[in-house]
């Protein structure tokens, strides 16, 4: 089984008020994207920066949205200055938003000063909104940029190539698929990691692959990360999973050098799979 860009429990991008996990497992994605726009200041690589946010994220930042109202005012504000040091915002922003910074002005926010947006799909695009004082972004730049290419790409494999013939219009991201059915999840959230757990457990010698991009807001990289360490697996079975990660967004082959990459890594993995 091939992962990409994949998101297998809701709870881990769930903002709704007093839920604060989705805050924790975006923050890594915030500052790989504060990185890539040079907002951090002095230049490290990559890895090093990822890192820290990530233990920054699991440990200071997650024990304190757990403390709520009980974190005093001086460790509120040193959390607020490594949030700051971490992603290129303003201490002071960070603590106008309770430390719990909507992906919405995240992407509104970070380059305002340029008058640009970044992207959710992909936060190594930018856009320009109509005002720039606004709280969030006009549209995803990033979708934007993709949309037609990949659209006219298809259409035109699928009819010249291929030889299909419909009337039918192509339909790349619609609301004519909804609303769709969570009748196994009502009132709670869609959460179907259970169900590759079990999977796992029937059959062992299942292999499973996760490809993530580190621009990616849509499908957050530290998420599914968050959601593979609970998913109750055999420690038996964990070598039966395989994590590759790009610089790039959702559609990490849009970037050359990751569609390269992924290419051998997906060749790798299904002869990996085969023994």
């Amino acid at each position: 089984m091939m992962l990409i860009s994949a998101i297998l429990d809701y709870a881990t991008v769930d903002t709704t008020p007093g839920h604060d996990l989705a805050y924790v497992t975006h923050f890594p994605t915030q500052a790989a994207t504060a990185w890539y726009h040079d907002k951090l200041g002095e230049r490290r690589p990559l890895e090093t920066v990822l890192r820290e946010a990530e233990a920054f994220a699991d440990q200071e930042y997650a024990s304190a949205l757990h403390l709520g109202a009980r974190l005093t005012p001086e460790a509120r504000r040193q959390i607020a200055q490594q949030y700051a040091r971490l992603t290129g915002l303003s201490e002071q922003f960070v603590l106008n938003h309770d430390l719990r910074v909507p992906l919405a002005r995240f992407c509104k926010e970070l380059l305002r000063d340029q008058g640009l947006t970044v992207g959710r799909l992909d936060s190594r695009f930018t856009g320009m909104d109509r005002e720039r004082g606004g709280s969030s972004t006009d549209y995803d730049p990033s979708y934007a940029a993709i949309l037609g290419p990949y659209t006219a790409t298809l259409n035109h494999y699928v009819r010249q190539e291929l030889g299909f013939e419909s009337d039918l219009a192509y339909e790349v991201l619609s609301g004519r698929t909804r609303p769709w059915s969570n009748k196994d999840f009502e009132n709670r959230h869609v959460r179907v990691s259970d169900t590759l757990r079990s999977a796992m457990h029937q059959n062992p010698h299942l292999k499973v692959m996760v490809a993530a991009g580190y621009f990616d807001f849509a499908t957050p990289y530290w998420a599914m990360r968050h959601t593979f360490d609970h998913l109750q697996l055999d420690p038996g079975l964990q070598q039966n999973i395989r994590e590759t990660y790009y610089e790039a967004g959702h559609m990490m082959y849009v970037h050359l050098p990751s569609l390269e990459q992924q290419h051998k890594d997906l060749s790798a993995f299904i002869e990996w799979a085969k023994t």
